[in-house]
């Protein structure tokens, strides 16, 4: 009998550390995570401004965005895991890295083939989010980690609000390849500062990295992701799409039968089967239904001609500026979030924190014919969402043993990235079977695809009920909290 929860031998138990670095380590994380989420939501903005900056057409340039989702799907969980294993922060410094390259390559492209390499480079910076919760795990004193990973998770979510509003200005006064050659500058003196001011720590997990279920997860993620985001264009009924599916399903069954067999798995299946987790998970995946296509379709509606009757005609810029208000609600909602999860319960703070998305879509389904109106529906809508992703992220970390801990919060990451793209895919299959004559989708298709957002808010309250009542307690190293059977003669020796 071994705990799952056990540290294993090779860990290095970490001080806790005084309040200064404390705050240090919270201030350089929540500047990394906000980088990497400028990467991730400047680009949707600029688009159009790419395809003719490498002269392609509207389905070359939607690989700028597919290719780098297929990246990070598939790196964050792995680089999480292999943060685990041989120190989370050397990992994120390398990451890091990594992230600045590939902005480097895509500020350079000037054709799509060498723009699409310089993406998929920049998906390693998915792994921030995990690797930084792993740090909080690590070095910070263990009745603060839900209040900083939360804090975290808020700042990292303002990042990708902050991505929409500087969108058009960049563009406008330094021209495209500035939407990449910031990130590069930033990322590389982050990477600076993660080297300089966080303090260096051991590896938490035993063994060596599980290869086999690496890219057996790889296989089962872009086979699952590629006919999500390109299923619209293809035909959600053709030959491609269903057979990619069912190749998804296949690999998937594969990765969980490696990861069973494994006696160093990748991701232990048995975390999942804990139900803060599995909760967790299907919560993050209907919030990343809600979250990625707010940030996604509200600004297309902004920019929609006033011509077509219902438009408000607004530019790049002024749609991103229209995204202020969100931000700072998120903001505050999400800093919040960590001191009232102290005094009152996870599961009520993330019903509570349902109710502003479930008003914020409704609103917009049934009044966005004014600008006001707009900005004061997501408004509301950014309360929820600050609370929601500081607070299911808090979640998944108390949750699992420290050994853990990247790679369970890089799947739940995961899992809300494939939320985001079930959502754009059902937002965009509404919008496009309501597309009038002049190009644009008509009124009702807009109302229509906000009525089903709000739904899927609702959705996301009904999981969130699911989720334990019990405020969940941060398991120490080497504290067993669940004992299961291993059947090693069973497991392979990866």
């Amino acid at each position: 009998m071994k705990s799952i929860l056990a540290a294993p031998n090779n860990s290095v138990p970490t001080p806790e550390p005084r309040a200064r670095s404390a705050g240090i380590t919270l201030a350089t994380l929540s500047i990394a995570t906000v980088s990497y989420a400028l990467v991730q939501s400047m680009v949707n903005p600029g688009l159009e401004a790419l395809r003719g900056r490498v002269h392609t057409d509207q389905v070359g340039v939607s690989w700028v965005l597919t290719a780098f989702l297929l990246s990070s799907a598939v790196l964050t969980p792995v680089l999480g895991r292999l943060g685990d294993r041989v120190g989370k922060r050397s990992t994120m410094i390398a990451m890091l890295g990594v992230l600045a390259a590939g902005s480097v390559i895509a500020a350079l492209a000037t054709s799509l083939p060498v723009l699409v390499v310089g993406r998929v480079v920049q998906g390693a910076g998915g792994a921030t989010l995990p690797l930084a919760f792993g740090i909080v795990r690590d070095l910070v004193p263990r009745a603060k980690v839900g209040a900083t990973v939360g804090m975290i998770a808020a700042t990292s979510s303002v990042g990708g609000a902050i991505g929409v509003l500087v969108t058009g200005p960049i563009i406008t006064h330094l021209g495209v390849p500035w939407l990449f050659w910031l990130p590069a500058i930033a990322n590389a003196i982050v990477a600076l500062a993660v080297f300089l001011f966080i303090p260096r720590t051991g590896s938490t997990a035993e063994g060596r990295m599980n290869w086999p279920a690496a890219l057996a997860l790889a296989a089962a993620l872009v086979l699952l992701l590629l006919p999500l985001s390109l299923g619209e264009e293809w035909g959600w009924g053709s030959a491609r799409t269903l057979v990619l599916f069912a190749a998804a399903i296949v690999a998937g069954g594969i990765w969980a039968t490696v990861e069973t067999r494994s006696r160093h798995p990748l991701i232990d299946m048995r975390v999942f089967r804990l139900r803060p987790v599995w909760t967790a998970n299907v919560a993050s995946f209907l919030f990343g239904v809600t979250l990625y296509s707010s940030f996604g379709f509200i600004p297309s509606f902004l920019q929609v001609p006033t011509s077509t009757g219902y438009g408000l005609g607004k530019s790049i810029a002024v749609s991103g500026l229209l995204f202020l208000p969100i931000t700072v609600t998120q903001l505050i909602s999400g800093f919040a979030a960590g001191p009232l999860a102290r005094i009152i319960p996870t599961k009520i703070l993330l019903i509570l924190g349902s109710v502003p998305v479930i008003v914020s879509f409704s609103l917009i389904s049934a009044f966005h014919e004014q600008v006001w109106q707009i900005v004061v529906a997501t408004s509301i809508g950014g309360i929820g969402f600050g609370i929601g992703l500081s607070a299911l992220s808090a979640v998944v970390v108390h949750a699992v043993p420290a050994e853990h801990t990247g790679a369970a919060s890089g799947m739940n990451a995961n899992i809300r990235t494939i939320g985001g793209a079930v959502g754009a895919a059902l937002v965009s299959s509404v919008l496009t079977s309501s597309t009038t004559s002049g190009g644009f989708p008509s009124d009702g298709g807009y109302t229509a695809a906000f009525a089903l957002l709000a739904v899927a808010a609702v959705a996301g309250l009904a999981s969130c009920l699911l989720i334990p009542g019990r405020r969940p307690t941060v398991h120490s190293q080497g504290t067993p909290a669940q004992r299961v059977a291993e059947p090693t003669d069973q497991r392979s020796p990866f």
